[in-house]
């Protein structure tokens, strides 16, 4: 009994060293309330995915065979949720794991990836879509990814994509850019631009669902056979060309005008992931500072949320804070999505959001701190401070990263890695002139 007390308090202090390290990566400084919130949601945006691997490399593939790795093995996949936030944090804030996270999902296709888990993973996969997104997002932020030795197997998962519903189809669509990408990468320059075509078709699907809005089911969940979304909701769902919707919408004042709608009729949904993006959008028009109030209403805010993933608008809606620090933290029907709602508020409360998944860009925000420290590893730190910070203000007014004056209102992988020091003034007024010039706006040409 005695070593058994031994033993559990043995394994007590040494998790504890290890969250404490997790957890110290990132050193913020504020109100308490707003650093005990970052704390508790980036720890369960730290829970997946979990090593497999024994330390001789051992591991059991999805397929049940006995393998041996040279880098560490991941499991625990939530992929369509997470891709969209916790995945792009790690690779940020943890890139030594992520470096194996990445060769992970990778090495699910020589062994057969499929859509959900096979039986002989350690957990049940929450399916795996967009994992051929996760890649390329880690190739062009850096990471190792060997794309020749698995090529053939991303070709027929994308082959096989399934356009048959409204949703499906800007879903495909999404992964069938990031073939044409990685065919650009092995070097197939001529299958590349097929995939790039097929993958700009998604304007022939949006045009039949998602350009009418005086249809009478447009903010109805789950019509035309739309997964857990509306069409209001899904039809901004083109991250990968955000220039050609704007350009299907009518332009940049349409496609504002009807952003400005979007969120003043309460359309957006923060309980699910299909529109997490959407308040972002404006970073590409020339009102980006609408997103800066947006991202702060959100996480800390009382905000109006009519939608859950079981009703339409009107039935039973919810008005208070969206992010809490207590068991319950969420909205009713809002589960983590193995650390994606979580991730995103942690990456916007320190001034940045991924601008598109497979691009190593990030848009720039208001911390909700008055400084951010991060360890980015080999020495690097890079310091985020606010000046002329008040807790109430989160509009963006000037912005120099390491003692130049930064016009534009994002920063690559790169850049943020290396380090340096990000000063941000705000204050309670937006500059509309911030952020409007060499804008960085996703973009599919033919």
């Amino acid at each position: 009994m005695k070593n058994s007390s031994v033993r559990l308090e043995t394994l007590k202090e040494y998790t504890t060293t290890n969250w404490n390290q997790l957890l110290s990566r990132v050193e913020v400084k504020g109100e308490k309330d707003r650093e005990d919130l970052f704390y508790s949601l980036l720890y369960r945006g730290l829970q997946s995915p979990y090593l497999i691997s024994e330390t001789d490399g051992a591991y059991r593939a999805i397929d049940g065979s006995r393998q041996t790795s040279d880098f560490p093995v991941y499991n625990g996949w939530a992929i369509w949720d997470n891709y969209r936030e916790q995945l792009p944090m790690l690779s940020l804030l943890y890139q030594d794991t992520f470096a194996s996270i990445a060769k992970s999902i990778a090495n699910l296709y020589p062994y057969g990836k499929q859509s959900w888990a096979t039986m002989h993973e350690p957990s049940p996969t929450v399916r795996t879509e967009h994992a051929i997104v996760v890649l390329l997002d880690a190739y062009n932020k850096g990471y190792a990814v060997n794309f020749e030795a698995i090529q053939d197997a991303l070709i027929k998962e994308v082959d096989q994509l399934d356009y048959s519903a409204p949703d499906k189809a800007l879903e495909s669509s999404y992964d069938t850019w990031a073939m044409s990408e990685i065919l650009k990468i092995t070097g197939d320059t001529s299958l590349s631009k097929n995939y790039a075509l097929k993958a700009l078709k998604y304007k022939s699907y949006w045009n039949t669902d998602f350009a009418d809005l005086s249809k009478d089911d447009v903010d109805k969940m789950q019509a035309r056979g739309l997964y857990q979304g509306t069409i209001w909701q899904y039809r901004w769902f083109v991250p990968f060309d955000v220039d050609g919707l704007k350009t299907l919408i009518g332009g940049e004042d349409l496609f504002v005008k009807q952003l400005d709608q979007f969120f003043a009729d309460y359309n957006y949904n923060h309980a699910n992931q299909p529109d997490l993006q959407v308040p972002g959008l404006y970073n590409a028009t020339k009102q980006p500072w609408k997103s800066q109030k947006l991202f702060r209403n959100i996480m800390l805010d009382t905000v109006v949320q009519t939608y859950f993933n079981n009703n339409s608008k009107g039935v039973d809606p919810y008005i208070g804070k969206i992010y809490n620090n207590r068991p319950k933290a969420y909205l009713r029907t809002m589960d983590d999505d193995a650390g994606t709602m979580s991730s995103w508020f942690v990456m916007r409360s320190i001034g940045l959001s991924s601008a598109n998944i497979g691009d190593p860009i990030y848009y720039l925000t208001a911390p909700i701190f008055k400084s951010v420290k991060i360890n980015m590893g080999d020495s690097k730190i890079l310091n985020i401070e606010v000046k002329h910070y008040n807790k109430d203000h989160f509009y963006i007014q000037t912005v120099y990263f390491n003692g130049k004056k930064l016009e534009r209102n994002w920063l690559t992988q790169k850049e943020l890695t290396q380090g340096g020091q990000l000063i941000i003034e705000t204050g309670p007024k937006p500059n509309k002139s911030f952020g409007i010039h060499n804008q960085w706006i996703s973009n599919l040409k033919k």
